[in-house]
């Protein structure tokens, strides 16, 4: 038999033998191991020959009629197609990467939602008349203050709210006020101005309500920083619910937890127990949120959510004041 004749290969297509000559160049005997079509496409090229190099498999690409086959030797053909059928199998296992969340625009907008925080303060300690069908300025801290006494006991729960538009003094005011506006123009770039809002007042509204049933003694607080700390943890448990990996999972968690130690932590007056459970009740809202996103479940509009966010303070003052 001559050279030539051992370059020849049979290849039967439907009911006709097809006589192929096979690619000038290659060991005798040495077996196609990318079937009559040869290789897909590029990536399928780089990683078939990553896997053969990494195997230690000899291997050829040869190039024939303007597609791509792979050639080994023919003790090495069951090997090389077992490591390549691994290899497939184990990147159709892999998850698909989640598609990234959609950027929400005017986050700066949610800074005017605390404007009403400066106005509520500036009427409590004189900047500006008070309204006739108030009540006296002097009589708002205790009517709407945070003591767990009066929640549990008496069953006064709209302070869980009240408490978060009430500021000891001006600098706790700002503070809150610098906090806010950064914090929750991050959070609107992922939920939305008016959901960012509703979400943060939820999360100050639940950690208030937690930080009363788990404290063993009478204690007073107010502020807006629970909910700002709230806000932390809806980020962090929204980009943590978009990992795939527990350990990536974990890296906002951890970004969360260390922003409370630095900034929940200083001062003398500082309410440490409704600061850790503000960020424990917004870093479930964030996990719940990323769960809705992920399975595609309706959510709250945004405008409705905002003047929701607006209207319920708004009743739960109405409910101090007409208990007094």
């Amino acid at each position: 038999m001559s050279r030539a004749s051992f370059r020849t290969c049979l290849l039967h297509a439907g009911s006709r033998w097809i006589v192929r000559r096979r690619p000038g160049g290659l060991p005798p005997f040495w077996r196609n191991i990318t079937g009559p079509l040869g290789l897909a496409d590029y990536m399928q090229r780089r990683d078939w020959r990553l896997v053969l190099s990494a195997c230690r498999i000899p291997h050829i690409l040869n190039t024939f009629r303007g597609r791509e086959y792979i050639y080994v030797p023919p003790l090495l053909e069951q090997a090389a197609l077992s490591e390549l059928a691994g290899f497939d199998g184990e990147r159709q296992r892999i998850p698909l990467p989640q598609p990234a969340l959609p950027i929400c625009p005017y986050g700066g907008l949610t800074a005017f939602f605390l404007l009403p925080l400066i106005l509520w303060h500036g009427l409590r300690v004189g900047w500006w008349p008070v309204p006739d069908f108030l009540p006296p300025p002097q009589v708002w801290s205790d009517a709407g203050i945070l003591d767990n006494v009066l929640v549990r006991v008496y069953g006064q729960l709209y302070r869980i709210v009240t408490a978060l538009t009430l500021h000891g003094d001006l600098r706790h005011l700002w503070g809150n006020i610098a906090f806010g506006a950064l914090f929750l123009a991050l959070l609107a770039r992922l939920a939305g101005v008016g959901r960012a809002v509703w979400l943060t007042l939820i999360g100050g509204i639940l950690g208030n309500a937690l930080a009363v049933l788990f404290r063993p003694r009478a204690v007073a607080s107010l502020g807006f920083s629970t909910a700002l700390f709230a806000s932390v943890g809806i980020l962090a448990g929204i980009m943590a619910g978009r990992q795939m990996q527990r350990r990536k999972a974990m890296l906002p968690i951890a970004a969360g937890a260390a922003l409370l130690a630095m900034l929940g932590t200083e001062g003398e007056n500082t309410d440490y127990a409704a600061h850790v459970a503000g960020l424990l009740c917004g870093l479930a809202l964030g996990l719940g949120e990323s769960w809705r996103v992920r399975h595609g479940w309706p959510a709250l509009p945004q405008i409705p959510a905002g003047l929701l966010a607006l209207a319920v303070p708004m009743l739960a003052w109405w409910w101090a004041f007409a208990a007094l």
